[in-house]
């Protein structure tokens, strides 16, 4: 059953390549790149590391900030979860 399911999340991820900014928690801010983009989330890629449940703001041009939180890290990238407003 979980297999069936991670199965369905990934092909309803788009392959983009988005430029955005990501602001953490503490205010700090730095440009990224969105990829394997999907309702439910994302893979960022940045030049900084993240941490898992780390909660991000993500300024994505012509689409607004959307609300995150990692859910896998690795150096360099982060898959992330987008979080209704009221789970921030």
């Amino acid at each position: 059953m979980q297999r069936a399911q991670a199965w369905a999340r990934r092909k309803d991820r788009h392959p983009v390549e988005i430029d955005a900014i990501v602001q953490r928690i503490d205010g700090r801010k730095e440009p990224v790149k969105l990829s394997n983009f999907s309702d439910e989330g994302c893979r960022i890629e940045a030049s900084g590391d993240f941490h898992i449940g780390e909660r991000l703001q993500i300024a994505i041009p012509r689409m607004g900030h959307i609300k995150a939180q990692v859910r896998w890290a690795m150096p360099g990238s982060a898959g992330a979860r987008f979080l209704a407003e009221s789970d921030f």
